[in-house]
């Protein structure tokens, strides 16, 4: 009977010992779970945080020409066209100079806004540098990318912006280069747009300029 009782009271306590460590296995479980989503969402921010230009949220200089590299080789292989526009804010050192950093920031972070909220899903927005922001257009070609530039700089023209020193507007100028038939890699193709800002920003500003337009025909850009 002593031994009877003594080895349903030993079944008793071990029951008792599993049920208590499966309950740890489970807290042990919850924990190691919640600890994965939080890293996964931690390292998710930290690869947003590598591809994203800190002062605008739109991509930065290194993203944009990994990504440009991929939508040039995807043009290429499926026989699409791509444009990039170049777009400078026009007067942004007098900007700067007369109303502050600050303000300066503020006016590049609504210009971004308004690029973000105007591209298709696959057209990628960045801030080159600066001033400086680059609009890539995949299977647009260089009518269709300068027409949309055109309606862009309207756009940012006729927009009422807001900062503490009160409302306040500003104008773009842009340059459209188109690959393949305006360049031959990702490089060569910023650099026409550049190329293109740069004979649109000789001839007034607040206006666009294509590429191939400035090296042919010596064109004046139209505001």
């Amino acid at each position: 009977y002593r031994l009877s009782e003594e080895n349903r009271h030993l079944i008793a306590t071990l029951s008792s010992k599993n049920q208590t460590l499966l309950e740890m296995n489970r807290e042990l479980e919850a924990k190691i779970h919640a600890r994965t989503h939080e890293l996964a969402e931690a390292n998710t921010r930290l690869a947003q945080l590598a591809v994203t230009d800190g002062l605008t949220g739109l991509y930065n200089h290194r993203h944009l020409h990994e990504r440009l590299a991929l939508e040039c080789e995807r043009s290429a292989r499926n026989g699409l066209p791509l444009s990039l526009l170049m777009i400078d804010v026009d007067h942004f050192k007098f900007y700067n100079d007369h109303h502050g950093h600050p303000a300066g920031d503020e006016v590049l972070r609504q210009l971004a806004r308004l690029l973000g909220e105007g591209r298709r899903a696959n057209d990628v927005v960045a801030r080159y540098g600066g001033e400086e922001f680059v609009l890539v257009l995949p299977d647009t070609d260089g009518e269709g990318a300068e027409l949309f530039a055109s309606k862009l700089r309207e756009e940012v023209a006729a927009q009422t912006m807001t900062a503490e020193q009160g409302p306040f507007q500003v104008t773009i100028s842009m340059g459209v280069a188109e690959y393949p038939q305006d360049s031959r890699d990702p490089s060569e193709l910023i650099e026409r747009a550049d190329q293109a800002l740069y004979r649109c920003k000789r001839g007034g500003r607040n206006c666009v300029m294509r590429w191939s337009k400035a090296r042919t025909t010596g064109e004046r850009p139209a505001a």
